[in-house]
Formats: C-alpha cells, sequence, structure tokens
C-alpha cells in the first residue's frame, strides 16, 4: 500500500521527470512533512511542502511583498477562490467535493494551500501545480508584470 506522502511525492517526481521542475529535490522534516524544492516560475526555488496529518499541500511563500490589506491581496484571493466555479471547463477547475484551495498572507508573503478533502491526493497534488502555474500565467501575467519585473526578473519587454 502506498503511503499518502509516497502519492504525493510520485506525482510530484513525474512533473520533475517531464521537465516542469528543475533542480527537484525532497526531503523529510522532523514531522513526518515531505518538503520539496525546485526551480519553475523564479529564480528561486519554490517550496512546496506536503503536511499528510492535514492533507494539505501548501506553496510556502509563493509569492512575496503582497500587502494585506491590498488590491492585489484580494484579487488573488479572488481568483484562486474562482478556480473552483462552474464556469471553468472541468479539466481546468477544481472540484470542491475533492479538494479546496486558499492563500494565506503572512508579514506579506503569500502561500497558496491546496487540501485534499478525499483519498485522491494525486488529484490534489496535479490541481495544486496547475494552480500555481495559472496564477502565473493567467493572474500575474499582464496586470502584474511590473511585480514579476521586480520580484521574479521578468523580462521588460
Amino acid at each position: 500500500m502506498t503511503s499518502p506522502r509516497e502519492s504525493v511525492l510520485k506525482c510530484l517526481r513525474e512533473h520533475a521527470d517531464r521537465g516542469i521542475f528543475r533542480g527537484f529535490g525532497t526531503s523529510v522534516d522532523r514531522k513526518g512533512n515531505l518538503e520539496c524544492r525546485f526551480l519553475w516560475h523564479a529564480p528561486e526555488p519554490h517550496r512546496l511542502r506536503f503536511e499528510p496529518g492535514r492533507r494539505a499541500l501548501v506553496f510556502v511563500d509563493l509569492l512575496p511583498a503582497v500587502a494585506y490589506p491590498s488590491a492585489m491581496d484580494r484579487a488573488l484571493r479572488a481568483f484562486v477562490a474562482g478556480r473552483s466555479g462552474e464556469e471553468l471547463p472541468a479539466h481546468r477547475r477544481i472540484d470542491p467535493a475533492k479538494a479546496n484551495c486558499r492563500c494565506r498572507n503572512r508579514a506579506g508573503k503569500v502561500s497558496i494551500e491546496v487540501r485534499c478533502l478525499d483519498d485522491d491526493l494525486e488529484y490534489a497534488a496535479n490541481k495544486a501545480v496547475k494552480l500555481v502555474n495559472e496564477i502565473f500565467l493567467n493572474f500575474l501575467a499582464g496586470p502584474y508584470d511590473g511585480y514579476m519585473i521586480e520580484h521574479f526578473g521578468a523580462p521588460e519587454e
């Protein structure tokens, strides 16, 4: 039988094996949480923590320097909440019966959490990755180009 940590790790390794993540590395902390680091949308490694007890995948401090409260913080929260909306096609939607997602802003650093509500941890892990990808490609690109240039070294073109 596969452990929850192994299920999540298998899913994330598949992304790394396909070349989506670079420099993929893992460890287990003293609480039994899976800690993953990899390069993806930023020059600095992303940090993803899987907390088996809570069945939660957390992209820790994904977005720096997002003031709370601010228009960007509110817009991001609305964007993330909207990922469960019926108006999205099924392949892009997060099924609210299977997983829920939220933003946490601590000291201006936003973490994104996807929590598995059933036993399908691979679904939750894949949706967490897709959600973060959509944040960078569909939420930040365009209206927040200045933010992307300043904090992620995006080209100024």
